[in-house]
């Protein structure tokens, strides 16, 4: 999967001359995702905020990505995060958008088993078998999204997220986490 994200971000870049207009306000969005759909290891929906923020000037030589801010919590009190990066979209034709997000990431979920614990340690055997082992606190965030503008306020999208260290912010366990799901969003100072 990180190298499909990987893809996805240099074909984001190579494409920086169709950055969509009208995207220079802020934005809210709450959205549902299927948490975990890679391992199936955690269950219950997760519900997400998102806060855009208009791309900063300083910002124009690298396509004009907008900041924004993320949360992400799971219903079944398993691994939460939240992320912070920067948000480049394109327009695909008339209100239809696609979004590539790339930053970083803090969960709380569970970075690895004792390893010097017995297997047939009652933990041990738990957090294996229900919980994602993220392999740190700190996590890339990379996203893929496809949004549709109802009007000039609001959009209806669908979203791809993934964060996972990829051997580069630590080594070992990296089971990560992929969730996929919809959101809705409302446009600021249109």
């Amino acid at each position: 999967m990180t190298r499909i994200m990987t893809a996805a971000a240099l074909a984001a870049l190579l494409a920086g001359a169709a950055h969509a207009d009208g995207h220079d306000g802020m934005e809210f969005r709450f959205g549902v995702t299927a948490h975990d759909l890679a391992d199936h290891v955690e269950d219950g929906p997760n519900v997400t905020l998102e806060l855009l923020f208009a791309s900063p000037d300083f910002l124009e030589g690298i396509w004009s990505p907008r900041p924004f801010l993320y949360g992400s919590f799971n219903t079944n009190g398993l691994t939460n995060f939240g992320a912070a990066g920067l948000a480049w979209d394109w327009e695909l034709a008339d209100r239809l958008n696609l979004e590539y997000t790339f930053g970083l990431s803090y969960n709380d979920g569970v970075v690895d088993i004792d390893q010097n614990s017995l297997p047939s340690d009652p933990t041990r055997i738990r957090l294996a078998t229900t919980r994602a082992l993220m392999g740190n606190e700190i996590l890339f965030y990379n996203g893929l999204g496809l949004d549709y503008e109802l009007n000039e306020t609001w959009a209806l999208g669908v979203y791809y997220e993934h964060i996972s260290h990829g051997q580069i912010l630590a080594d070992g366990r990296n089971q990560a986490l992929d969730n996929a799901g919809v959101r809705l969003s409302y446009r600021f100072g249109r």
